[in-house]
């Protein structure tokens, strides 16, 4: 029997993603199929490639010897692929970006899609995230990057990584480091409005403590608020990669929060039925650009 690019694929993403129904919802298959891929997989090698980790599965030493090999050979399966279908991606692609994910990594993304889909035009659509999410589900957009989607059935989720956050504020607070719910309940806070992943993260950590912020401040733009955060006019808790410059100079310190915050879910997010070849296109060329910068940590 002989080792298949599915089982291999099946391989990957169950190693990436740290499950087999995540890696199914991945490659748009069942759960069983992924499983009987993996066994098969398993068979062939004579060893076990996976082990349990809490919920969720985590290669073997096995395994993790696999994954390189694996990802190399589904890279150049999927390179000859783009050069067999670079001149059928066309056309205009609805595309809804998060604030930071625009202002990080979409400058870089859009060189690489011009350089290698020069006849796929792009119609951009900023916004919030929970905005985004709605507008894919309506079709008013083909494809969205968001942070901490709530995982609507009618939608493929795919995770790219995890974007860091840190609580901030200015020095002349005269904060922390150390921090808790009930001593920043004593500061204004400046947040995104409900239901944005900023608002959720906020209102999920003071009710860790069972309250809520005493003063929250909203605003649309998470550019604005960390503006805010520098001025001084409120804390925040923002994406560290939007603030790094001003952590570098000390216009603002980071927080240690207790209980600590992790970070937020990069995904990209279409509709199940819309897996066209512009949304392939932008998807590769995201992964390809996202590797090569300093933004987001493995999903």
């Amino acid at each position: 029997m002989r080792i298949t690019l599915a089982q291999l694929e099946a391989f990957f993403w169950v190693a990436r993603l740290g499950s087999v129904q995540m890696a199914a919802r991945q490659l748009n298959l069942a759960q069983p199929t992924v499983s009987l891929r993996l066994r098969d997989l398993e068979a062939r090698l004579g060893t076990a490639l996976f082990e349990r980790a809490g919920r969720g599965l985590r290669p073997t030493h096995d395994g993790e010897t696999l994954v390189a090999h694996a990802a190399t050979v589904l890279d150049e399966v999927a390179a000859i692929g783009d050069r067999g279908r670079r001149d059928e991606v066309s056309g205009v692609a609805r595309v809804g970006v998060a604030e930071t994910f625009a202002l990080v990594a979409l400058p870089t993304l859009l060189r690489a899609l011009r350089q290698d889909y020069p006849a796929l035009r792009l119609e951009l659509v900023v916004a919030m995230s929970s905005d985004l999410e709605r507008a894919v589900e309506d079709h008013e957009l083909d494809l969205a990057f968001v942070v901490n989607p709530f995982g609507n059935p009618r939608l493929r989720l795919i995770p790219l990584g995890v974007q860091q956050t840190t609580w901030a504020a200015a020095p002349s607070w005269e904060l922390g480091p150390g921090i808790s719910p009930s001593e920043l309940r004593q500061v204004p806070i400046i947040s995104n409005p409900h239901p944005s992943a900023m608002y959720r993260q906020i209102a999920e950590w003071f009710r860790t403590a069972g309250l809520e912020p005493g003063r929250l401040d909203i605003c649309s733009s998470v550019a604005v608020i960390a503006q805010l955060v520098v001025a001084g006019v409120a804390v925040g808790f923002l994406p560290t990669k939007m603030i790094e410059q001003a952590l570098s100079d000390g216009a603002v310190q980071a927080l240690s929060p207790t209980p600590p915050v992790g970070g937020a879910r990069v995904c990209l997010i279409h509709r199940l039925a819309d897996d066209t070849n512009s949304v392939q296109a932008i998807l590769q060329a995201a992964r390809k650009v996202l590797s090569s910068i300093d933004f987001l940590s493995p999903p």
